[in-house]
């Protein structure tokens, strides 16, 4: 299953508990840009009772997951190193809430942020709106781009 965007969480979590409910008995491979390790092992894992389910971080990377699943001298100890990993992943999730205090909405709003505006200078741009700059010369630019997310997604 891949996510994209926030909302597909919960239904992958939807989608391990039918999956589980219809019998299934595959792994379930989890990724996408909303995915993580974490959220996989504390909030999916425990929903898909068929097989293992597991994070991968991105298609790629997600044969040699499959090939450590396929391959019958090492998918044991594979799938037993996930499930330690996760268990761990879960513990620190769940020790973390520990230390979580909530306060009363009332207290909450009493402790805003109070800014007084009418102490702050305030500089007004020289002009608002779009500005134009024609017959500029690009080479005067390429120092300043950063090329780093281009090749990485290429």
């Amino acid at each position: 299953m891949s996510g994209l965007i926030t909302p597909s969480l919960d239904e992958m979590v939807f989608n391990a508990k039918e999956f589980t409910k219809a019998g299934l008995k595959i792994p379930l491979l989890i990724g996408g840009a909303t995915t993580s390790k974490m959220h996989t092992a504390v909030k999916i894992e425990q929903h898909y009772k068929g097989n293992q389910a597991l994070h991968v971080l991105d298609a790629a990377r997600s044969v040699v997951v499959v090939q450590q699943l396929l391959d019958a001298r090492i998918r044991d100890e594979y799938v037993q190193e996930i499930q330690d990993e996760y268990a761990d992943l879960r513990k620190e999730y769940y020790d973390g809430q520990k230390d979580k205090t909530f306060v009363s909405l009332a207290k909450a709003r009493s402790k805003k942020l109070q800014t007084d505006w009418s102490s702050v200078n305030i500089v007004k741009p020289s002009f608002l709106g779009n500005k134009v700059y024609k017959n500029y010369d690009l080479k005067l630019l390429v120092p300043f781009i950063d090329w780093d997310p281009f090749f990485s997604t290429w």
